[in-house]
């Protein structure tokens, strides 16, 4: 079950791997901070300051505790929590018992500052994040107390394990029952994996192919497999254009392909100012099936948000403007997808309705996900299905605005009630009965004394 809001009136149970005891403090504030920012950050020491040991389900304590202990509205934890699972440092679990909703967040170590950099997906993150020069800082500082001569013949003379210890060898062939019973109970945890889920639409064999004559080593390039079909992946790069990326890559001296010298141009390339003025429904491409649903207009859209990526299609939109891709947005636009709920042309749709018909000037976290939970829960999932319920919105918004207005003119427009003088009180035939002579004479008198004023 994917939760789309914070029940604050759901339990919840922390529990934590057995690799957790190498959790680094350290590592987390200066390698993990800045890709999650300080709610996601505050979010996990809050998960982290309620582990007890023997978690029991029966054990839990209702999520109202957590939004007051981070201060933090529940959307802003629930997008903290989701960033936390994507890096690998939260598995959430979820179950309906006869106490109701309750969630377990099994908190997972850090990696150490050499794996995580050796991951491509939060290395990209990173350095995107925080920069060329604060990215070889860290690197610096992460490798402080490696050995910094130069130029030595160091050989390693350590001793092996069986030249100090002695086991008995039946025990190596025939594992005894304890320890067999120890992993049963306890199996071997796995570091979760980030890049789960992600489809590969990558032509690898043609990028194998456009290389074939380049001066670069060919295992340099299975060896970075990975790392370039994310580059993909978060880019859309095409097989000419990843050709192009990785030749630029290359280290002249000894034609090795450079992995860091490689995120940081398609880093570069992908976050420089985009001022052309070419409109993103000026791109040709294939005519598609008719909708009696969509407009012309409606239609042209969408041809053109199947043939972009989500960055690629962001960045043109914003080309219209003079603006950018930020490293937040293309965090945004990746998450979505990885969560492998919408089309890419849905999410591209999404964009468009953010940036261009609303004129916001940047894609933020809280309101596309507010966009995109809402069309997944009524089951649009499709670039086609998007505009039609973008479509009904503004039209259920016209329709909420016109009411609006013709009560607010309804209410000013009241019936004016006035006073009625008492003559009109009286029956007809007491208003048509003639005055007696005493009365016309006080009449006179009274206009008489008038006059003389």
């Amino acid at each position: 079950m994917t939760a789309t809001t914070f029940d604050p009136q759901a339990g919840y149970v922390v529990t934590a791997s057995t690799a957790f005891i190498s959790f680094n403090d350290q590592t987390f504030a200066t390698f993990y901070q800045p890709i999650l920012g300080p709610i996601a950050f505050s979010f996990f020491y809050a998960l982290k300051a309620r582990l007890l040991p023997n978690p029991t389900i029966a054990n839990r304590t209702l999520q109202s505790d957590l939004l007051a202990q981070v201060n933090a509205g529940g959307q802003q934890v629930l997008e903290a929590l989701h960033r936390l699972e994507a890096v690998g440092l939260v598995q959430t679990y979820f179950q309906h018992d006869d106490m109701g909703d309750v969630y377990v967040y099994d908190l997972q170590p850090t990696l150490t500052p050499e794996k995580f950099l050796a991951d491509n997906l939060l290395s990209i993150l990173l350095l995107e994040e925080i920069g060329e020069e604060a990215f070889d800082r860290l690197i610096k500082q992460s490798r402080r107390y490696k050995l910094a001569s130069p130029n030595t013949s160091l050989t390693n003379v350590s001793h092996n394990f069986f030249e100090e210890f002695h086991i008995n060898s039946q025990s190596i062939t025939e594992t005894p029952q304890a320890i067999l019973t120890a992993r049963k109970q306890s199996p071997v945890e796995k570091q979760p994996q980030l890049t789960v889920g992600m489809t590969d639409d990558f032509d690898w064999p043609s990028l194998i192919h456009l290389l074939a004559n380049q001066p670069i080593i060919s295992a340099d390039l299975e060896n970075n497999r990975e790392l370039i079909l994310l580059e993909h992946q978060l880019y859309g790069i095409d097989e000419p254009t990843m050709k192009t990326l990785v030749l630029r890559s290359i280290d002249l001296q000894n034609n090795h392909f450079n992995p860091k010298k490689f995120k940081q141009i398609v880093a570069s390339t992908y976050n420089i100012v985009y001022s052309s003025t070419t409109k993103v429904a000026e791109k040709k491409t294939p005519t598609i099936n008719e909708d009696d649903k969509l407009t012309s207009k409606d239609r042209k859209l969408l041809e053109t948000a199947k043939d972009y990526s989500p960055v690629e299609f962001l960045q043109v939109l914003k080309g219209q403007t003079g603006g950018y891709v930020t490293s937040g947005e293309r965090h945004i636009l990746t998450g979505l997808v990885a969560q492998e709920k919408l089309t890419q042309d849905a999410i591209n749709i999404l964009t468009w309705y953010v940036i261009s018909d609303r004129g916001n000037s940047t894609l933020t976290a809280n309101f596309v996900d507010a966009i995109a939970n809402n069309w997944i829960q009524h089951g649009v999932i499709s670039g086609e299905q998007a505009i039609v319920q973008l479509k009904t919105f503004n039209k259920r918004s016209q329709e909420k605005n016109k009411e609006a207005k013709t009560s607010k003119k309804n209410k000013w427009r009241k019936t004016i009630k006035e006073q009625m003088p008492e003559w009109s009180k009286k029956d007809t035939s007491e208003l048509m009965k003639k005055a007696s002579s005493q009365e016309i004479a006080k009449l006179r008198e009274r206009i008489a004394n008038r006059n003389k004023k």
